[in-house]
């Protein structure tokens, strides 16, 4: 299943591969009692739901996704920040971009372009708040193109120019797309998920946290539904 996630035809996020599942957390996490289940029970549900609500999620390395993502490169930039944050413990396990210095981009609908702006929030320097009147909407939707079309111009007139795309990409503004391969334990999906759905968190980035929970629950159902269930009541609790 391929889900676009912006609703504008170009963006997407597929689940391409995984491993593990529900029966795999249980199993990691007895695996100290030397005890392991061929089967979920009830008392395996139990113990799914105890582990995502005192946070003891060290099991949940052992279920890997890997994604195929296609976003804005702004997106993408907030999105590798969890990458460099979880590293050092081995969470995040792959992130292969595509290169701008060994592709070109050969169209010049390749930028996201909002159809909704929002305003600037007066409380909190990295939000939006509400969405623009209509008729500025429109205003901003004009002015967003057509820096986009500039920003693809001159990047095609330094590539016939004979500049290396290496360079020439320099031009290019960050809604331009770019896409990439995403290995990822599930106990780094669920702290992106949780942070990304979060209150001050980008509605872009948040549009593709919240297809990811849509992809993974078919492969890890407990769990999500323990996730969701834990993080509602953590967020009725504040």
């Amino acid at each position: 299943m391929i889900i676009d996630p912006l609703n504008d035809g170009k963006s997407r996020i597929e689940l391409i591969d995984s491993m593990g599942n529900d029966l795999s957390i249980v199993n990691d996490a007895r695996a100290s009692f030397e005890k392991s289940s061929t089967q979920l029970s009830d008392r395996d549900i139990k113990l799914i739901n105890y582990l995502i609500k005192h946070q003891h999620t060290s099991p949940f390395r052992g279920v890997v996704f890997k994604f195929k993502v296609k976003a804005p490169l702004y997106i993408s930039r907030q999105w590798w920040k969890h990458v460099i944050a979880s590293n050092h413990n081995d969470e995040q396990l792959g992130w292969n971009e595509k290169s701008f210095r060994y592709v070109a981009i050969d169209d010049s609908n390749e930028f996201y372009i909002p159809q909704t702006f929002r305003k600037q929030s007066k409380n909190n320097k990295q939000a939006t708040v509400g969405n623009l009147a209509e008729d500025l909407n429109h205003k901003a939707i004009a002015i967003y193109q057509a820096q986009c079309e500039h920003s693809y111009q001159a990047y095609n007139q330094l590539l016939e120019l004979g500049v290396g795309r290496e360079q020439a990409r320099g031009v290019l503004i960050p809604a331009v797309y770019t896409s990439w391969v995403w290995t990822v334990s599930l106990q780094a999906l669920l702290n992106f998920i949780g942070l990304r759905l979060g209150t001050g968190a980008q509605s872009e980035i948040g549009a593709y946290a919240q297809a990811i929970i849509e992809l993974i629950k078919p492969v890890v159902p407990v769990s999500m539904k323990a996730w969701s269930t834990h993080a509602d009541a953590g967020e009725s609790q504040k």
